[in-house]
């Protein structure tokens, strides 16, 4: 729980004040806390681990929840290029 809290809740108010305030060695540290932390469980990412795409770490498990609301959800798949390769293995 403490993990999903920084994940969610401090990591972006984080990476948000260091962009208001031009401090990019703030902004990379939240980066890097990202980075160290491990990959979050839920329905979103286990249905990636189904197509192949596994996330090593938090950083990755909240750039793929993005994709999925950005893209999957908004049946955007051909200007996506994990959609796009997903459809020419199918095609194959």
């Amino acid at each position: 729980m403490i993990d999903s809290l920084i994940i969610n809740v401090i990591v972006p108010m984080l990476f948000v004040y260091a962009t208001t305030t031009q401090n990019e060695e703030l902004k990379n540290k939240a980066i890097q806390f990202l980075e160290k932390l491990t990959s979050e469980k839920n329905t979103i990412l286990l249905n990636f681990e189904k197509l192949g795409v596994k996330s090593k770490n938090a950083l990755q498990s909240q750039a793929l929840i993005e994709l999925k609301t950005n893209y999957c959800s908004q049946k955007k798949c051909l200007t996506c290029s994990i959609g796009n390769n997903l459809i020419k293995s199918i095609l194959k």
